[in-house]
């Protein structure tokens, strides 16, 4: 773990079944986003899209769905962005000692 990065280990459920995934608890997020692979897997259908602001000002049009996500003894259902990493990962990171946003360099993870 990286100064000023905090990871939770989240299990997403869906109508078929659920996955384990790590994730980073993005302060400046407003929807969480799973990857599409794990959407598929746990059966979370994509009713409809959103519009996301990203890192550089520009917006774009997500897949959202429906989706339960349980972190540790909590529960509860969610909205989740639906996507690759690529809108996940905006390519900053908040440097907490200069107080501001950085270009960053992110690990890729691979869910078993």
């Amino acid at each position: 773990m990286k100064m000023g990065e905090t990871r939770v280990t989240a299990r997403i459920h869906g109508p078929k079944s659920y996955e384990d995934v790590e994730m980073v608890a993005d302060t400046g997020a407003t929807l969480t986003m799973i990857p599409e692979s794990v959407a598929y897997s746990v059966g979370i259908a994509r009713p409809g899209s959103v519009m996301v602001r990203l890192a550089d000002g520009t917006t774009k049009a997500v897949p959202m769905g429906n989706a339960e996500v349980e972190i540790g003894d909590d529960r509860a259902p969610i909205r989740v962005l639906i996507g690759s990493e690529d809108v996940a990962l905006l390519g900053l990171k908040v440097n907490p000692v200069e107080r501001r946003l950085e270009p960053s360099v992110f690990s890729q993870y691979a869910l078993a």
